[in-house]
């Protein structure tokens, strides 16, 4: 769902992991529900982003609006997701797609079908 790339595109750094997200049973939080999903990683990178709080993302001093941090990982605290407010996007660090593990992330195909339902672009 490439979050260091949507991150970077908002004009948010990336950073190297002392210790890479490797394997299945990674415990991450949605801050937005308060849910802990059970997920599979494997990633050496992170976004650098503030969590907690809305933001305007740092690209052309809000040019995208406000993004927040939607997802962390509870056994070190590193991003795992972004939520934009103004405009249709967001992302995941971790495998939703994980078909021989754990499926608590299923719901964001859900999220990103309606997304593209209520966000259509006329004419491409």
């Amino acid at each position: 769902f490439g979050n260091q790339l949507l991150g970077r595109a908002l004009g948010f750094g990336t950073y190297k992991l002392k210790f890479g997200h490797r394997g299945i049973n990674q415990p991450v939080k949605d801050l937005t529900t308060g849910k802990v999903e059970v997920t599979a990683h494997n990633h050496g990178f992170a976004v650098d982003a503030p969590i907690g709080k809305q933001v305007d993302a740092p690209f052309e001093n809000g040019k995208y609006g406000k993004v927040f941090v939607s997802h962390i990982d509870l056994n070190d605290d590193v991003v795992e997701g972004l939520q934009c407010v103004d405009i249709p996007a967001f992302s995941v660090q971790y495998h939703p797609e994980a078909a021989a593990g754990p499926h608590d992330a299923a719901y964001l195909f859900d999220r990103f079908c309606e997304l593209m339902k209520n966000n259509p672009k006329e004419g491409k």
